[in-house]
């Protein structure tokens, strides 16, 4: 039956996931955005999952400092110099890939699988249901993503894992909404409408047909969203509501040496262009899924 109500749509699905896929192949190639979008993500990901191996020091970066050598800019031994302990700047860098990256990926995680099934629900069912999430949603949205995050870092004790926490908990209602404005435009439409005159269950047209047909925004929502999770975690550090010295984070990085820019600016501008580069590399990468995924956008 799932076939059938593919082919209502225009293509049966196998066609369709081919098409799509050659398609996003046809664009990375073509497109140079795309292409240093997805290279860049893949190179920061290799080297912060690397970083134990390639670093040069990887006790400095882990956090073992060496006073002997504070201070030093840059040279072949220290290619980003070194901070105010002495610890080697470019391998701090590398080892701060991974708090960065793993945090993004897993605050958009769950801040999808909290406001996705949410949106589905109330903009499927509507009425009384519809109006209470909403509400409850517009809760959160009153106050602004990172002011709330402050609030609820701070309440909990500062540290990585309560920062995700408290952004995860001020992102998910943007994919409430997205969800429910999806929904609500396709809830009517045929082949929704042959669902359920064939029977098949509320939970199975909202997983299978809804959600499926829902994926493209909500895709490149997240995909835009983990380069502003980075950012957003680095200004927590930043302030000292996140990662904890001696943990190698490019937000504290960036802390640590906003006191001396102008004579040590090392300490702060690497790790402030590694926070650049990944925000431009999801950025890129989420322009070119919605050229990809959006039928509209694809044949412009």
């Amino acid at each position: 039956m799932s076939v059938r109500l593919d082919a209502a749509e225009g293509l049966p699905a196998g066609y369709r996931a081919t098409g799509m896929r050659a398609r996003a192949f046809r664009t990375l190639r073509r497109d140079p955005g795309a292409l240093l979008g997805a290279t860049l993500i893949t190179l920061l990901t290799l080297a912060a999952l690397a970083s134990p191996i390639i670093a040069p020091y990887p006790a400095q970066g882990r956090g073992t400092a060496d006073v002997a050598a504070r201070d030093l800019a840059p040279s072949w031994d220290h290619l980003f110099g070194t901070d105010h302990l002495g610890r080697d700047v470019l391998s701090r860098v590398l080892f701060g890939g991974r708090p960065a990256i793993g945090v993004a990926l897993a605050v958009v995680a769950l801040a999808v699988l909290i406001g996705v099934p949410l949106g589905l629900v109330a903009g499927y069912r509507g009425g009384w249901l519809d109006e209470a999430l909403m509400r409850f949603t517009d809760l959160f949205l009153a106050f602004p993503p990172l002011l709330l995050a402050m609030v609820i870092s701070a309440t909990l004790g500062a540290s990585l894992f309560h920062a995700g926490l408290a952004l995860a908990i001020s992102w998910w209602p943007w994919y409430a909404r997205l969800a429910r404005t999806v929904t609500q435009s396709l809830k009517h439409e045929p082949f929704i409408d042959a669902a359920r005159v064939f029977g098949v269950r509320e939970p199975v047209i909202l997983v299978r047909h809804v959600l499926r047909n829902a994926t493209t925004p909500i895709l490149v929502q997240a995909t835009i969203d983990a380069g502003t999770v980075i950012l957003a975690v680095g200004a927590l550090a930043f302030l000292g509501l996140a990662a904890q010295p001696p943990t190698p984070d490019w937000g504290l990085m960036i802390a640590d040496g906003r006191t001396t820019v102008v004579t040590e600016w090392w300490i702060s501008t690497f790790p402030g262009l590694a926070i650049f580069t990944a925000v431009l590399a999801f950025n890129l990468l989420g322009d070119a899924l919605r050229d990809v995924l959006d039928p509209r956008t694809g044949a412009r």
